[in-house]
């Protein structure tokens, strides 16, 4: 196991329209990985709340990383939340209610550092 450097650096809305089901807001979580002396630029992971427990949202996370890394979904919803929270330090134009994830595209830099391993290989034939 090492260590796998992500460098997040922005979040933008998207929607997906699902036919015969209402739509559902989602952000886009734009990032940069390097694990084991590869760097992989432009990655992806959508995040989305899709419930509440407790009076906090509960996210979904999907991504793909060419790596594995169990605490990765952690770190989107931590980057979403510094990003959309109340300590957000970001600008926005949408007025004194704050940031409007569907209207709005931040680029907020930030870098965490994660356990993460190979994937396994796949079975031999």
């Amino acid at each position: 196991m090492g260590k796998a450097a992500f460098f997040f650096h922005g979040l933008f809305p998207d929607h997906i329209e699902p036919a015969g089901k209402a739509g559902k807001q989602l952000c886009k979580v734009l990032f940069d990985a390097e694990f084991d002396g590869s760097f992989h630029s432009h990655l992806l992971a959508d995040i989305w709340p899709v419930e509440e427990k407790d009076g906090a949202p509960v996210f979904e996370v999907r991504y793909d990383l060419p790596f594995e890394c169990t605490r990765f979904p952690q770190a989107v919803v931590s980057y979403y939340q510094q990003v959309m929270g109340p300590q957000s330090a970001t600008i926005s134009h949408s007025g004194p209610k704050g940031p409007i994830p569907n209207r709005n595209v931040f680029r907020v830099q930030w870098e965490v550092a994660l356990d993460a391993d190979h994937k396994p290989a796949g079975p031999q034939l």
